[in-house]
């Protein structure tokens, strides 16, 4: 079970698992200390890592001693706790961040760690290569700016690549409006940290990274979302971040992100991230921004009455807001013209395709597998099968496609494809021509990959179509010409009718007529039962939310009476829910005060102070003092009337 620290008051539950964490803490094991540098060999300019990681142990205050030619970059640190089977382990890492300037064998010196329990830890010395750059010179040292960033799973952006980010977007996005402008030091993720007034990094701020700002039509850019939220701002978030504007194609985001703890200008933040692609539809420059309808901390007021205050804050006051990311400006290139093949479908990547053919030996008429394997990196939904060239000896039929993803964007995967071909004659016949067309970004070219197919052998011969028994065909083939001017008679008679009575005499024909006006009257009786009973059903549950609603009613009355906020509130809210579930004959649970403002933002304005009084209550789990429960009742009741909802 993990464990993780919250700023916030929680009451006295909380405090009692925090005695029990400190009954606990005897059983930390003994701290250990493991070290890395990633990568040991490097080019000038590239960004070395050097990671300490601190299992059991308390003291991050340490750094690198200098070294010349290793220019000192950004520095994160990270905390993780575990309580498994009575014992509590932890892990505290550190990673330090180098530019090489010049080429050369480095040397970082071994130093000793001392922990705040007096242990000392030894780090080794390590070894670092450094080579030239790709043209043999050695690389520009780099101009003081913001660090690369700390993520390894964004990818770095290799300035020497065929597709170049513009200079401008390489600048740091604009501070929040009443803020000053951030120092180049601040940063996060390699964008810089809006801050406040104080000088202090902001509560909440939002981070896209998208792998390149220069693409084309229908091109997948990787994209990285990183949202930041101050520990001693930390509250539950209902919301995703979405895209401003209907420029850009997103792929859905999980609900499930991945989080972490680290710092950011000596402040401890909460870290949550996502991993998508974005696309345009259409060519030019515009604009890439992202926002998040988020609830922070924004103070907190002690409870007079609490005998924990010393260890838990009180009463959070939150806000809400939408909170903004950095923008960045993306331009998108129509797919050019020249060179593009007869049959490319828009796959935009870099793609592998292979293709086999099973059986190697059919007979006429019967089926042949083709498997299409495509692998690569892009945009998978527009990846086709392989076209197969015309060929009257062979026919074919429509194919089926797997895709099987293997990151969190869809960028990379592996898409299947097989498709049935039948032979139309014997021999050794050669399977049709097949290629793969895709659009290199990095080269800017079409790019046609041929697929060999086997030949395969077909056996048999194409089976004669004969004539039902009785019917004479016109091929006089086998039959001996008359020798005099008389045929010969004919052996069979021809098509026969057994009856000359008309259809509409015979007993089968009203039978049959019967059975089908049976079926639709029986049709007709189940259509009628079984609107009925759909009507019967929506009765019912409109008749069992009119219950629960009376139920909060009465609820809400008798808390207000007793003075019992939590309860009251609790009530109230459900009360609304199930009225407006009613009228607009959604799930109740899901009426959030976002999803009432897209409905009816008037509406939502109503609500609002009664939602956000709510989850004042429910989240710090007061009593409410100074509320005038019986004023909030009446105002409760009067949103319950008819006429204060839509139309």
């Amino acid at each position: 079970m993990r464990i993780l620290s919250r700023a916030h008051g929680l009451g006295s539950a909380l405090c009692a698992v925090a005695l029990s964490a400190l009954a606990v803490l005897p059983c930390l094991a003994v701290p250990t200390l493991s070290q890395q540098i990633n990568p040991p060999e490097a080019t000038i300019g590239d960004d070395v890592q050097v990671t300490f990681v601190i299992q059991n142990g308390s003291g991050t205050n340490f750094n690198l001693q200098p070294v010349d030619g290793l220019q000192n970059g950004q520095v994160s640190t990270s905390t993780s706790f575990s309580f498994q089977n009575g014992s509590i382990s932890s892990s505290a890492a550190k990673t330090f961040h180098l530019i090489p300037t010049r080429a050369g064998d480095f040397t970082i010196p071994a130093f000793e760690i001392h922990l705040q329990d007096g242990t000392v830890l030894h780090a080794q010395a390590m070894k670092l290569h450094v080579v030239a750059g790709a043209n043999g010179a050695p690389a520009a040292p780099q101009a003081p700016g913001p660090p690369p960033t700390a993520n390894p799973s964004v990818p770095a952006f290799n300035p020497n690549g065929p597709v170049v980010m513009p200079p401008a977007n390489n600048a740091p996005p604009q501070p929040v409006p009443g803020n000053p402008a951030p120092s180049a030091a601040a940063t996060a993720g390699g964008n810089a940290v809006p801050t406040e007034s104080d000088g202090r990094p902001a509560k909440v701020f939002l981070v896209i990274t998208p792998q390149t700002t220069d693409a084309y039509v229908g091109q997948s850019i990787p994209m990285k979302i990183e949202w930041f939220i101050r520990l001693d701002a930390d509250a539950q978030q209902d919301s995703l971040p979405t895209i401003k504007g209907s420029d850009f194609l997103m792929n859905n985001l999980s609900v499930r992100f991945h989080e972490d703890t680290l710092a950011v200008m000596d402040e401890g933040y909460r870290r949550e991230s996502w991993s998508t692609a974005i696309s345009a539809p259409k060519p030019g420059d515009f604009p890439l921004q992202m926002e998040r309808d988020s609830y922070w901390i924004k103070s907190i007021n002690p409870a007079r009455l609490n005998p924990f205050v010393n260890f838990f804050p009180g009463r959070p006051n939150l806000a809400h807001e939408p909170i903004a990311s950095n923008q960045l400006t993306i331009h998108v290139h129509d797919l050019p013209d020249e060179g593009r093949p007869a049959n490319f479908t828009g796959a935009i990547g870099q793609f592998t395709a292979t293709a086999t053919a099973q059986p190697d030996t059919v007979a006429v008429g019967e089926p042949v597998t083709l498997h299409f394997t495509v692998t690569g990196q892009g945009n998978f939904d527009y990846v086709r099968c392989p076209a197969l060239t015309a060929d009257p000896a062979w026919k074919t039929y429509v194919p089926s496609s797997k895709f099987t993803p293997q990151n969190e964007s869809h960028t990379q995967g592996i898409k299947d494809f097989e498709m049935a071909v039948i032979p139309q004659k014997n021999g050794t016949v050669p399977l049709p021509q097949s290629s793969f067309n895709y659009f290199d970004p990095a080269t800017k070219q079409y790019m046609t990959v041929p697929i060999t197919l086997p030949s395969i052998t077909v056996t048999g011969a194409m089976a004669a179509r004969t004539p039902p028994p009785g019917v004479v065909t016109d091929s006089t083939e086998g039959t001996a010409p008359a020798e005099a001017g008389f045929l010969p008679n004919r052996i069979t008679s021809g098509w026969t009718k057994t009856s000359l009575i008309p259809i509409y005499r015979q007993a089968w024909f009203w039978i049959v007529q019967g059975g089908l006006f049976a079926a639709l009257v029986v049709g007709l009786v189940f259509l009628i039962l079984r609107s009925r009973t759909k009507r019967d059903d929506g009765r019912e549950e409109r008749l069992r939310r009119q219950h629960s609603m009376a139920l909060e009613t009465d609820a809400m009355g008798t808390a207000a009476r007793n003075g019992d906020a939590l309860a009251f509130f609790v009530a109230a809210r459900h009360a609304i829910q199930l009225h407006l579930s009613t009228r607009w004959r959604v799930n109740p649970e899901s009426l959030t005060l976002t999803e009432i403002r897209q409905r009816d933002p008037q509406l939502a304005e109503t609500l609002e102070p009664l939602f956000v009084q709510a989850d004042e209550i429910i989240y710090s789990g007061g009593t409410g003092r100074g509320l005038d429960l019986a004023q909030w009742e009446r105002h409760v009741r009067d949103l319950l009337q008819p006429q204060t909802q839509p139309a």
